[in-house]
């Protein structure tokens, strides 16, 4: 049952969420819109696990980022988009974000509400959509990550699958040339961590952190991989699925 409080997002964990016809009707509608404006090029979906608590993360270049991804994927699983919460209320987007059950994050500073909802959802055996970074890269390759992600594995221990992104800055400029953007979506092997129980929350949140970015960035073209250029370390306590 949805709490009456505006922060708190455990709601979006509940057994119905993933029926509710708000966000069923959004979804559709941006599929639509989306087959009919873009072209995508898909390597890698075929791998995402069927069920079990797992975490989507991505490169962010562009606005487009989580709305192509929840609209061209939501049939097979469940989504939940974390957005920033200055998005909850803008025209149109605020209430797709809504209507598709997002928890909207604050930046800057310790949300709980937002980490409550976040664990509810994997504790749920659902998706978490999130871009690492926290924001849109200014230049296309990759940022410094925050550490958010790190955390939420820490405390959960869900599957993790990357997904490399590109081509969503072509929108809309593609349609001067008569040409409909091609967006490309590469997405890596999922993989688990099985972390020595000695590890503390910090130790994981940087290592886990690096690791994960550096899975990500080898599912971008090498232009676009940025301060994590260098490949993964090869880590005894990462299991592949």
């Amino acid at each position: 049952m949805r709490d009456s409080s505006p922060r708190d997002f455990r709601w979006v964990a509940a057994p119905d969420a993933p029926k509710r016809w708000q966000r069923r009707f959004w979804l559709t509608g941006l599929s639509l819109v989306e087959r009919l404006l873009l072209r995508s090029d898909v390597q890698g979906f075929e791998r995402m696990p069927e069920q079990g608590p797992l975490i989507v993360y991505f490169n962010h270049i562009h606005y487009l980022d989580p709305f192509t991804l929840s609209s061209r994927f939501w049939r097979k699983r469940y989504f939940v988009p974390i957005a920033k919460a200055e998005l909850a209320h803008t025209f149109f987007v605020g209430p797709a974000l809504r209507a598709n059950g997002s928890i909207f994050i604050k930046r800057g500073e310790p949300d709980i509400s937002a980490l409550r909802g976040a664990l509810e959802v994997l504790k749920a055996g659902y998706v978490l959509l999130i871009a690492p970074e926290g924001t849109r890269s200014p230049t296309g390759a990759l940022i410094e990550a925050e550490k958010g992600l790190g955390l939420l594995v820490y405390r959960a221990n869900p599957v993790l699958m990357p997904v490399g992104i590109w081509g969503t800055p072509d929108f809309p400029s593609a349609y001067k040339r008569l040409r409909r953007p091609v967006i490309h979506y590469r997405f890596g092997a999922p993989y688990r961590f099985n972390l020595p129980p000695e590890t503390t929350r910090r130790q994981a949140e940087g290592a886990i952190t690096d690791y994960a970015m550096r899975r990500l960035a080898q599912c971008l073209p090498e232009s676009m991989r940025g301060v994590y250029a260098a490949p993964p370390p090869d880590l005894p306590f990462v299991e592949e699925i």
